[in-house]
């Protein structure tokens, strides 16, 4: 009768908040590591980033449940109480502001806002000062260690209308010292446009922005800030390996079943134009990316989904494509065939104590009469893999393994404007065509407060042939590079100059007080590129991240 009465407040307390998540917000793992116990119904590891009302409501299955938690996962759920009060309990007693509180204190560990405002079921308000800096000491093939230390700050204001109306701005600036090429270790800022305009630029920038609308089982969004889908850490589908995009989405949820689309806006190929008055100008092809996905939960253990990917470019955003309940493969067909469509299809299950299992397949192009012939245009790429918390709740070990494997010309296309990438990069993970990659990551929480990781990757990939006189022979292991017409038509996996690449990662996270992060992180890497050239390079990054 308790637990009645508790679910029953819970419901009508918890708040239909329309902003999201970031994907970087350790709330995630927490979510991801309930699920694997099975302690949650109905929620989606498959698709990133939620808003705060999704992640309250899961949050408030964990609280009502009387689930037997290790005291790590104890804390972490006494410190989201905290971050998600408004979503969760309607009351912002645990939020110190700058402005407008009293007693504001910089080292509690209550929600800290440079301003804080809230009327129940009316609007609220928050802003945040962000900072952040870095320092990253670098080595490669044993020559001289450099160093380059990176500071960023900016702000953040998210809020909610009528419980139903969302925005969300964030805005930052950076700055690089020291040695530029130890810098761009950094991933984003291999892409950052300032960063790399010129050869002499220190300075860097990056914005996020959206605006939502809620209406609980119906979503619609128009933003510009990171989607992960696919499941495990090494993304199949849309991982943190590109630029930002902006794009337009819309989600449905309803009990057992979830339907998802968005239409994104990329950049394809770019060239320079020269002008002798007014000097050079950029030339970049215009290139969308439509999704939509069909997910449903069949049973408690079981979960599974059917998508569709076109990338298509070098025209206006096709009407075809604004309808997001048509079929995209057929509508390929009517477009004369000009666009690259995809087929995919996911499952995930927990079935086994503690343990999440799961796989995607995905079908760029195929014939099946032509299956085991080594067929060039039979392009297909899956993972399959586990997530796992063997020992919970007696000891906070979680375990991570994951295999990735894309055949020759997977993700590629003849036409570059519709190959898989963003500004040259793949949308999902760092993986080329042609290549396998198995993953390891173990971790272990101390505290709510402390986590170290390690992790293990090896990756083997059968690079495109460059012959002494310069010409490619395409072995279908270049996602830029898409099979022409005299290249054979027929492939092997790993065919082409094998390159072996490890990577070995360790990473310590310790937040001493609420909103401020320490964190070391140490990688080795070791590439061989057809047993004949060998590099190594060795990094350490060292920073922290405040939000006030």
């Amino acid at each position: 009768m308790k637990k009645i009465i508790l679910s029953l407040f819970f419901a009508l307390q918890l708040l239909g908040q329309a902003e999201y998540v970031s994907i970087e917000n350790p709330v995630y793992s927490f979510l991801q590591r309930m699920d694997n116990l099975g302690y949650l119904a109905h929620y989606n590891q498959f698709e990133n980033p939620k808003s705060r009302g999704e992640i309250a409501h899961f949050l408030n299955q964990v609280i009502l449940g009387g689930y037997a938690l290790d005291k790590a996962d104890q804390e972490v759920l006494e410190d989201l109480k905290i971050e998600f009060e408004y979503e969760l309990f309607g009351t912002i007693k645990n939020t110190n502001s700058v402005f407008g509180s009293s007693n504001y204190d910089i080292l509690s560990n209550n929600e800290k806002y440079l301003f804080a405002f809230s009327e129940k079921s009316k609007m609220n308000l928050f802003i945040n000062l962000l900072a952040e800096s870095e320092l990253i000491i670098g080595q490669k093939s044993s020559n001289e260690t450099n160093s380059a230390l990176l500071l960023n700050a900016g702000g953040e204001i998210r809020g909610t209308i009528s419980n139903f109306l969302g925005f969300y701005l964030n805005g930052t600036n950076g700055i690089a010292h020291g040695n530029k090429s130890t810098a761009l270790a950094k991933k984003k800022l291999q892409y950052n446009f300032k960063f790399n305009e010129k050869v002499d630029e220190h300075f860097f920038d990056e914005t996020q922005a959206y605006v939502t609308a809620d209406f609980n089982e119906v979503k619609l969004k128009l933003g510009r800030d990171r989607l992960n889908i696919g499941y495990g850490v090494q993304k199949l589908l849309l991982g943190n390996s590109s630029p930002l995009y902006d794009y337009l989405s819309l989600k449905i949820n309803y009990d057992f079943f979830n339907f998802s689309y968005i239409h994104g806006k990329l950049l394809g190929e770019g060239k320079i134009i020269p002008d002798s008055i007014y000097g050079e100008s950029k030339s970049i092809v215009e290139k969308y990316f439509v999704y939509h996905r069909m997910g449903f939960d069949v049973a408690r253990y079981f979960k599974f989904g059917v998508s569709e990917i076109v990338i298509y470019g070098d025209r206006p955003i096709d009407l075809s494509y604004l309808i997001p309940f048509s079929f995209f493969k057929s509508i390929e067909h009517s477009n004369q065939d000009r666009d690259n469509s995809m087929l995919i299809f996911d499952f995930s299950s927990n079935l086994f104590k503690s343990t999440n299992v799961f796989s995607t397949f995905l079908i760029d192009d195929i014939s099946f009469g032509k299956i085991g012939t080594g067929w060039w245009g039979n392009q297909t790429a899956f993972n399959i893999g586990f997530h796992s918390s063997p020992f919970y709740p007696h000891h906070p070990l979680d375990i991570k393994f994951e295999y990735l494997h894309l055949e020759p010309y997977t993700l590629s296309h003849r036409f570059t404007k519709n190959n898989f990438t963003h500004f040259g990069y793949n949308l999902g993970s760092n993986l080329q065509p042609n290549s396998e990659l198995f993953f390891l990551e173990i971790s272990y929480r101390f505290t709510n407060r402390v986590t170290l990781s390690a992790s293990f990757a090896y990756s083997n990939h059968g690079a495109n042939v460059i012959n002494d006189d310069g010409t490619i022979k395409n072995v279908g292991g270049d996602i830029k590079l898409g099979r022409r017409l005299f290249d054979s038509e027929r492939v092997k996996f790993l065919d082409g100059d094998l390159e072996i690449q490890k990577n070995i990662a360790a990473r310590l996270t310790y937040e001493p007080i609420n909103q401020y992060t320490l964190f070391i992180d140490a990688q080795f890497n070791y590439i061989n590129a057809n047993k004949r050239d060998e590099q190594e390079s060795i990094f350490l990054f060292a920073g922290a991240n405040i939000k006030l």
